[in-house]
């Protein structure tokens, strides 16, 4: 008994159910309707334009209340890029415009049928019919499917673009040439791409294609400031012509340079002049040019043997620093370098200066003074003791 009261219960859920599906799929009662595209009434034979936008004007009359009210269209395989409009409560007996915009694929073959879907939806049920479209590319019409580059690059390198056009027109695109330039560099850069078929027809002749691929080199000057630079991608032939722009970024240059000084201190005598060294080691990928100059010294003249110093990319460049010191002291000094792009760094040093000392010269002829004066004082000695003394006169006594 209860296993049949259970059943009987299953079954009026489900008769309900399915009345409430009936009941909700039951068509809108609608009368008087009437759809234009482009402004033209919906015969099956009107002719659109790939790749445009066109207006959708359809007419009806409601034969009965219903809210939550949406007119939308679309093209059959692209219902995701539908027109939809939000309408008000509908009336019994009153008439209604709904105006929508459809855009027609751009990806058509030449000639080409295409479905058209018109739809009401309410809460009382829904309408909708279907209108046939003779879709059709414009004579002439190339396209740029694709532009390979990369997004940043550095000034002085060279950079790959490659690009990809398509004949999108209805005739033969004869004679068709792509140019990429950047404008605010003055670079320019145009390749042939030949004749360019309506369809792809590889399969007979691999010459009568609809698209080519080409590759070219741009160089970015050396001199190329930082930024964001626009970049022209044209395709054209003498009929038509197309333009992609693209952004590209010239990163900032990096730029590493050290300076080291060799020594650092170094210990001398007063009034000798010594040599120090500045040494500059660019690592980075762009020649630096630097400004040198040295701090002012009361006690000590201090000279470059360059004061202009270019430092290649990967490379070094060694300046000489000549000091002299006049008194004796421990003094520091510094040599400033500054570049272009504003990097300024310094490199201090230190000169310990010591009493002028005893040179050479000074002692072999203080050695040749003593030498004299000891063969002078030799001869002295040797004349004193060759001397004979002088005999004294004997007198002897006498008496008177």
């Amino acid at each position: 008994m209860n296993a049949k009261i259970v059943m009987v219960s299953l079954i009026a859920i489900l008769t309900i159910v399915m009345l409430g599906a009936i009941t909700s799929a039951a068509p809108l009662q609608i009368s008087n309707q009437y759809v234009e595209v482009d402004r033209t009434p919906a015969t099956g034979n009107n002719a659109v334009t790939a790749g445009v936008t066109i207006p959708i004007d359809v007419w009806f009359t409601a034969n009965e209340n219903a809210s939550e009210v949406q007119v939308s269209a679309w093209v059959q395989g692209y219902r995701d890029e539908k027109a939809q409009e939000n309408f008000a409560d509908l009336i019994a007996g009153s008439d209604y415009r709904s105006r929508l915009s459809v855009s027609i694929p751009a990806d058509l073959q030449p000639e080409e049928l295409l479905t058209l879907y018109v739809r009401i939806e309410t809460d009382a049920g829904n309408w909708e019919d279907e209108y046939i479209l003779r879709g059709q590319r414009e004579p002439n019409k190339l396209d740029v499917l694709l532009v390979d580059m990369d997004s940043t690059v550095k000034a002085g390198e060279t950079m790959p673009i490659g690009i990809v056009v398509k004949n999108m027109g209805r005739h033969e695109s004869e004679d068709t040439m792509v140019t990429v330039r950047i404008p605010e560099l003055g670079i320019t850069k145009t390749a042939y791409l030949d004749d360019l078929a309506v369809v792809d027809n590889c399969d007979e002749n691999c010459d009568e294609t609809d698209s080519v691929e080409r590759k070219l080199l741009l160089t970015i000057p050396e001199t190329a400031q930082a930024g964001v630079y626009k970049v022209e991608i044209n395709a054209f032939n003498d009929l038509t012509d197309t333009t992609v722009v693209k952004t590209l970024t010239i990163a900032k240059p990096e730029v590493e340079v050290s300076l080291l000084a060799n020594p650092s201190t170094k210990t001398f005598s007063a009034g000798e002049e010594v040599a120090y060294e500045l040494i500059l080691v660019n690592s980075g990928d762009k020649m630096v040019i630097y400004n040198l100059g040295t701090t002012l010294s009361d006690a000590l003249s201090v000279t470059l043997s360059d004061y202009v110093a270019a430092v290649p990319a990967g490379s070094s460049k060694t300046v000489k620093v000549y000091v002299k010191a006049d008194k004796e002291g421990t003094y520091a000094f510094a040599v400033n370098a500054n570049s272009e792009d504003n990097l300024s760094q310094k490199v201090n040093y230190t000169a310990i200066v010591k009493n002028k000392p005893i040179t050479n010269n000074n002692i072999i002829v203080l050695t040749i003074a003593l030498a004299i004066i000891f063969v002078v004082l030799v001869i002295v000695l040797v004349v004193l003791l060759t001397r004979k003394p002088q005999k004294t006169e004997e007198f002897g006594e006498s008496y008177y």
